[in-house]
């Protein structure tokens, strides 16, 4: 069995343009496959994410120390661990996440799910990181000075900025 993960953009969920998705942030949906053949198709399951960027992602699944890391026409593949990741984008840029076992063996669901959430939270660290990039590199020219920089424990990080005076 594969297991296939809609990853639904964090906005639109929040919005309550998508459907809810379980306490968890994941919930199973049964399809026509499923039911017709006797539960053998794959297992789409929906999760709530914030991935956007191709390249971040990919960057966020060498994080994790995935292999095979490839982007061929619009689809990201990549072997993490002992499941393969093949993810595809459709017309309105939601990401879904095909999952098997990386040696042919069927793959699990919460597995699959597991594997999703370490890579948003890969995905996280890795805007995190551009971002506090771009306020280092363009607060002088916006009138500001980088008074202190701090990581947290959780692998935040806290910015002090002050207005430089204007003459």
């Amino acid at each position: 069995m594969s297991v296939s993960l809609i990853l639904v953009p964090a906005a639109l969920a929040i919005a309550g343009i998508i459907g809810t998705a379980g306490a968890a942030g994941a919930a199973s949906m049964s399809t026509d496959e499923e039911t017709s053949s006797g539960g053998s198709g794959p297992t789409p399951i929906e999760v709530h994410t914030r991935m956007k960027d191709a390249s971040l992602l990919a960057s966020a699944l060498q994080d994790l120390g995935a292999s095979n890391v490839d982007t061929v026409d619009g689809a990201l593949t990549a072997v993490v661990g002992d499941l393969s990741l093949r993810m595809t984008r459709d017309e309105d840029d939601i990401w879904t996440a095909h999952i098997t076992g990386a040696d042919g063996r069927d793959a699990q669901a919460a597995d699959a799910t597991a594997l999703i959430e370490q890579v948003d939270a890969a995905y996280a660290r890795r805007v995190q990181r551009e971002v506090a990039a771009r306020i280092r590199t363009r607060a002088d020219n916006a009138g500001f000075e980088l008074v202190s920089e701090s990581r947290e424990e959780d692998d935040s990080v806290t910015m002090v900025l002050a207005v430089r005076e204007q003459l």
